[in-house]
């Protein structure tokens, strides 16, 4: 009598376990739904983010780590799927350094053109009949943007990049996965000077989605609603363009808070004191948070693991290597 007492109380005891568990598991899967379908307050990331541990990780990421949602190729695929047209500007004098880029980063792009004030079919180059000089990039700019929506529709992302600009595409792509190209967007590394937004550096590069272009050119340069003028600083003034287009400008950065897009070299990023002193890069950037914080044998934290430009590369295939070739033994 005993003994059945006891055999069904552990019976009991265990459906109960049970039923609590999978009442838990429905909570953590209701929950994730929950915050995947709900946007954050720019409505532009499409994960919000729990606390977990002390550390804030998306609700997908959180489910995906207890094993309830696993990577696919469908997955994979989509973080690949997106296609960019990559404007690059030029100057005659580069056009051995423009090579450079051709044959690294920009065959990862779905289409190209190098902007220049000399043709050049070897590139290929545009003759934007402008001259040449920092005044008059702005120009230079939008007659790439311009030729760049006579394919609107056949890409959904437009970057624009200088020719000292090193441009991880895979980690673009990753980024921009996340967004419907038919939202105007504008993705860069983000200053906060000169709109109420701010505007992202154009030695940096960024990246316009297909509405965002539409928008720069039906609007802002069919309709004169930007600086119809070629000379000026070219990152400033796009930055209060797409500020009237009411473009939004969006946050690249990590899950961890690191920017992905950069205006100056590895080694600048890295460099002691580089946040520190009187000059005005630190003044301007809008997110030095990592950078501020990535001192010592820390000084790698100053950037994103998927990180996707730095500007002012001299060599090319020296990045190249780094990033494509370059691997320690037992690492793949």
């Amino acid at each position: 009598m005993t003994a059945s007492l006891t055999s069904g109380r552990s019976k009991l005891l265990f459906a109960g376990l049970l039923f609590l568990g999978l009442f838990g598991l429905l909570f953590v899967i209701l929950y994730g739904n929950i915050f995947l379908s709900r946007g954050s307050q720019n409505g532009l990331k499409s994960e919000d983010t729990i606390g977990t541990f002390g550390k804030n990780v998306s609700a997908k990421k959180y489910l995906r780590s207890l094993g309830f949602i696993k990577a696919d190729a469908d997955e994979i695929s989509k973080k690949n799927s997106s296609r960019v047209f990559c404007c690059i500007l030029t100057q005659p004098e580069n056009h051995e350094k423009a090579i450079g880029v051709k044959e690294t980063w920009a065959k990862r792009c779905d289409g190209y053109i190098f902007v220049s004030s000399e043709h050049d079919d070897t590139l290929p180059a545009l003759n934007a009949h402008l001259g040449e000089g920092r005044d008059i990039l702005w120009g230079k700019t939008k007659l790439g943007f311009r030729y760049a929506y006579k394919f609107i529709d056949e890409y959904d992302w437009f970057l624009k990049a200088d020719d000292d600009t090193y441009v991880i595409m895979e980690n673009l792509k990753l980024l921009v996965a996340d967004y419907s190209p038919n939202q105007p967007l504008y993705f860069g590394h983000h200053f906060r000077r000169v709109t109420p937004e701010g505007y992202m550096s154009g030695g940096a590069g960024y990246v316009l989605s297909q509405a965002a272009l539409r928008k720069f050119v039906e609007e802002g340069l069919d309709e004169y609603s930007c600086l119809k003028k070629n000379d000026g600083p070219e990152d400033a003034l796009m930055g209060l363009c797409l500020h009237a287009l009411n473009v939004t400008f969006g946050d690249s950065r990590d899950a961890s808070g690191h920017n992905r897009f950069f205006p100056f070299t590895p080694s600048e990023h890295m460099k002691p004191g580089h946040m520190e002193g009187d000059w005005w890069y630190p003044e301007y950037v809008k997110y030095p948070q990592k950078e501020v914080s990535a001192v010592g044998e820390n000084r790698t934290d100053c950037c994103s693991d998927s990180a996707i430009t730095f500007h002012y590369i001299n060599n090319m295939y020296f990045m190249e290597y780094m990033l494509y070739h370059l691997r320690p033994h037992g690492l793949r």
